[in-house]
């Protein structure tokens, strides 16, 4: 069996990459993979989430793992996404050697204390207990008290292992900036996405674009949201594309006439998707880590505009026209009529040249192996 040069463990199966943290995960392994690092890939199978035969093309070895729900759920004082992912056969096979390991999300953090005399890096997706605030806010009932249990015990547990690790992997300027705070050696590493060439058509596109993991209720209301305030501009078609949904969702979606809904599409046809929208919209109400949706539409797409909670900070921010969310179609009336001008794309592609590309973030990870 080929050796390897370090450890990653994944909070979840990171392939297919149809939503954001799958998206980060996978295209990172694969860079990585393709500079010549040779990985041992841990992953945690559930719900969706099973054995896929693409990852034994960018690692050396791959191990799965079951996630515990019981007695995980209600563990004093311990969160969820973390104590369900504490699987002894896990610790067993990183102890055999002293690797580096990288650690996908704080959820895979729960033996970090047992791990000794070896690099420990750690990939933020999120402040994982500032979106499930988010989540608690936007939810209610049972769901909403465990969603503000969860973020408890989430805030006390990230403070106190922000400084366990020699490094923490910021997706954003806010996560950095709050574990540098907390005492980490915290760097920006930005998100992996997967996209090398730019490919934004001129002219007009043919309807308004919303897409995204709409398997989260968090996107369910965000969604929801954006189509009653949509509801004076019920003249332009609109496509929401992106991860399927609870039939309930769904079944809302149905009363709208000038709306299309394309479920669990793949990644080549949700870039023919973008690329014929003539806004793409990140139409999000909550604000934690980087939304990777902006890449694709970006690099394919005409018009995109977001939220100004989702400002990333960054040279990103440059391309995007940002709105309040209640002023969404006040957005949408200006940018539809509006071409797509070639010297439109020219500052896109200045704006976009000036980002690392995936092959030089993978580098960066090397420096600590």
């Amino acid at each position: 069996m080929p050796g390897s040069d370090m450890h990653i463990v994944t909070f979840a199966v990171p392939f297919p990459a149809r939503y954001g943290g799958a998206i980060d995960v996978w295209h990172r392994i694969s860079a990585l993979q393709a500079k010549g690092v040779r990985i041992q890939l841990h992953c945690f199978v559930y719900d969706s989430f099973t054995p896929q035969p693409e990852l034994q093309e960018v690692a050396s070895q791959v191990h799965y793992y079951p996630r515990v729900i019981w007695p995980a759920l209600f563990e004093a004082g311990q969160p969820y996404i973390v104590t369900s992912r504490k699987s002894r056969e896990l610790l067993n096979r990183l102890s055999l050697d002293r690797l580096p390991i990288l650690f996908e999300g704080i959820h895979t953090t729960g033996f970090v204390s047992e791990l000794h005399d070896r690099v420990l890096l750690l990939r933020s997706h999120n402040i994982e207990h500032e979106y499930y605030t988010e989540l608690a806010d936007r939810t209610q009932g049972m769901r909403s008290l465990i969603y503000r249990r969860e973020s408890l015990c989430l805030a006390d547990y990230e403070k106190d292992i922000a400084r366990s690790f020699d490094a923490v992997l910021a997706i954003s300027p806010h996560d950095q900036e709050w574990y540098a705070h907390r005492g980490a050696k915290a760097v920006l590493l930005p998100p992996f996405h997967g996209e090398e060439t730019i490919d934004v058509p001129s002219g007009r596109g043919a309807y308004i674009l919303y897409q995204g993991d709409l398997s989260l209720e968090i996107n369910q209301h965000a969604v929801l949201h954006l189509l009653r305030q949509l509801q004076s501009v019920a003249e332009i078609p609109i496509v929401i594309a992106g991860r399927s949904g609870s039939k309930e969702f769904e079944d809302r979606l149905l009363v709208h006439p000038n709306l299309k809904r394309y479920a669990d599409v793949s990644p080549e046809d949700m870039k023919a998707i973008i690329q014929d929208a003539q806004v793409i919209l990140v139409h999000s109400l909550h604000g934690s880590g980087m939304k990777i949706k902006f890449f694709p539409a970006l690099y394919h797409g005409r018009f995109v505009a977001a939220t100004r909670c989702s400002q990333t900070d960054t040279g990103l921010d440059q391309a995007i026209q940002w709105y309040e969310p209640d002023a969404v179609a006040d957005v949408i009336q200006s940018l539809w009529p509006t071409e797509f001008s070639e010297s439109r794309i020219k500052e896109r592609v200045d704006i976009l040249s000036g980002l690392p590309g995936d092959m030089e973030k993978a580098g960066e990870i090397i420096r600590y192996l």
